[in-house]
């Protein structure tokens, strides 16, 4: 995740209502939840699940 897009992230997590990304936080958190809540869950996946849809809704585009 690059800088800019983690401190938006931090923004969220702050103020979410002042954030253009709340949006994309809730739908990365809802969906890593339900992973995380999972049978075949992997603890060490989650975090960096959390990071890819977060990056991903809030851009548009995921890292390669």
């Amino acid at each position: 995740m690059d800088d800019t897009l983690a401190e938006e992230l931090v923004q969220v997590i702050r103020q979410p209502a002042d954030s253009q990304h709340h949006e994309a936080f809730e739908r990365a958190f809802e969906l890593t939840k339900s992973y995380a809540g999972s049978a075949g869950a992997q603890a060490s996946a989650i975090p960096v699940l959390f990071e890819k849809l977060f990056e991903l809704f809030a851009t548009g585009r995921s890292q390669a």
